[in-house]
């Protein structure tokens, strides 16, 4: 199936790897993406409302020459929070839409360029 197979953490956003070639038209496109940010209370009780949301901006989406991952390059970005993207415009070459367009990672740190 089309999906995401990986999200990493890049000094100035997120590289999103495909499990297939992306349509370069639709996810090229930087609206084509949402990401909203949120943590969570560390309590002893367990469980925790998420608070602390924001939303960050996708400035640009960048297609690799093989078209099998995407740079995005946020505005936004927050150190112990958890990012949540998601991407349902985005199609496969053969346009096909992801099967799960949604990606979480957690971001401890900001990478060095």
């Amino acid at each position: 199936p089309f999906e995401i197979h990986e999200m990493r953490a890049k000094h100035d956003g997120f590289e999103l790897t495909f499990t297939e070639p992306v349509d370069a038209e639709t996810a090229g496109k930087a609206e084509n993406y949402s990401l909203k940010t949120f943590t969570y209370i560390y309590r002893a009780d367990y469980g925790s409302p998420e608070v602390d949301a924001t939303t960050a901006k996708v400035k640009s989406a960048t297609v690799s020459a093989d078209g099998k991952s995407v740079r995005l390059v946020v505005d936004g970005l927050q150190v112990g929070h958890l990012h949540d993207l998601t991407c349902p415009g985005v199609l496969s070459k053969g346009g096909r839409k992801i099967l799960h367009p949604q990606a979480y990672y957690t971001l401890n740190f900001i990478p060095k360029p």
